[in-house]
């Protein structure tokens, strides 16, 4: 319960501080005033500081490297190094997929694969007259059995036969076919290969007709909880083409979330291949992702593991005693573009300073030193913000 009302507290400030700003900007010629609200105080940290140096003495260029560390209200930068300049963030991509999808679906949704009947059933010769659709609505976890299974529901009601077409509505994929077109063309060698035949082939239409078979998916909030915790690029790639693909998510953060065009670009929902979010962009992302959550009753720790306790690419980092618990966040990880590249963002629960943000980019450098360095950092951190204010992981999953 405290940490629902300190992120409730800390919403206030994010949601109201545009607000006092206008009102103190238009109050009368108080600069120191409006500089009050409107520029954050800078802190040199001690862990800033030998973090750079460190970097410099292993012979990485500083022009390769990005890191911006915040408090949660905006209003304190206890790290800045090329905070306005694009990096690749490898696997954070995957928070960005997250929120997305979040924002469009609402983290209960379930996403719903069904075959209906549109026409009658003979079922003495086991014809339909009409066409066979399969409504999809993007399942990202969808896989061959699950499609298996709905098609031998679709011969158990009685049909072997349809006169019309197959007809597809919605974003379909499954197990590796990651694309609706891919996916189509497989599933219909599947349904002939059942025992159910049609004419023609597989077309895009509307929904019609009678439901015969149904799957239903998990919750939204568990599927992106275990796409974040172990990385799983496939998951993430189909759920980005349920919204429209690696564009789409994109546009999300530059239309809902106010990033500039410049601020990001985007070809994988996933975070494979070359990705740009500059480390402010990334900041600006995950405040508005924890106002989010907490508007809907979660916490960042409902879709992102928490370091050194949930499984996934957390689970061996972070475990000392003075930092476990502490850090939940989102890893990148890319050894082979852009000459190695090691990403961390997310939030830290700190004692005296409160939730504090962070996004760490590196690139051309070996990722497990990155890594190292990362958690140096974060533990170095730590210390000078009063120590760990650890979270309750188990809290978390009792929820759902």
């Amino acid at each position: 319960m405290k940490r629902y009302l300190l992120f409730t507290t800390c919403l206030m400030l994010l949601l109201f501080w545009p607000i006092q700003a206008q009102e103190v900007a238009h109050s009368g010629n108080d600069a120191s005033a409006i500089e009050h609200f409107v520029t954050p105080e800078r802190f040199t940290t001690i862990s800033e500081t030998n973090y750079v140096n460190e970097l410099a003495l292993r012979g990485f260029h500083l022009d390769t490297q990005g890191l911006l560390v915040e408090s949660l209200d905006g209003n304190t930068i206890l790290a800045d190094l090329n905070s306005n300049i694009g990096f690749n963030p490898a696997s954070v991509t995957k928070v960005a997929t997250s929120f997305a999808a979040l924002f469009k679906w609402g983290p209960e949704y379930h996403f719903e694969t069904a075959f209906y009947a549109a026409g009658p059933v003979n079922t003495k010769t086991r014809t339909l007259t009409g066409d066979l659709i399969l409504h999809a609505t993007g399942d990202p976890l969808l896989t061959g059995t699950d499609v298996s299974r709905l098609i031998r529901q679709v011969v158990s009601s009685g049909i072997s036969r349809v006169t019309g077409n197959l007809i597809v509505t919605g974003p379909f994929t499954y197990n590796a076919f990651q694309t609706s077109a891919v996916a189509t063309k497989r599933v219909e060698t599947l349904i002939r290969k059942l025992g159910i035949r049609y004419t023609g082939p597989a077309k895009q239409g509307k929904l019609a007709g009678a439901k015969i078979a149904s799957h239903l998916s998990s919750s939204l909030r568990d599927i992106i909880f275990v796409q974040n915790a172990h990385s799983v690029n496939q998951t993430a790639e189909r759920l980005g083409e349920a919204m429209g693909g690696p564009k789409a998510v994109e546009r999300f953060l530059i239309q809902e979330i106010g990033l500039a065009p410049s601020e990001v670009s985007l070809t994988h929902a996933s975070g494979l291949d070359y990705n740009r979010i500059t480390p402010r962009g990334a900041i600006a992302m995950m405040r508005h992702l924890v106002a989010w959550l907490n508007l809907h009753n979660m916490l960042p720790e409902d879709i992102l593991p928490v370091a050194g306790v949930d499984p996934g690419t957390l689970r061996a980092r972070l475990t000392s005693m003075d930092s476990r618990g502490a850090v939940v966040a989102k890893t990148g990880t890319l050894p082979g573009t852009d000459g190695g590249v090691s990403a961390l963002a997310g939030i830290m629960y700190t004692r005296d300073r409160g939730p504090v943000l962070f996004a760490i980019f590196n690139s051309r450098g070996p990722v497990n030193t990155y890594r190292r360095m990362q958690d140096g950092l974060l533990k170095d951190l730590l210390v000078e913000c009063g120590g760990t204010q650890p979270i309750n992981a188990s809290a978390r999953r009792s929820n759902n």
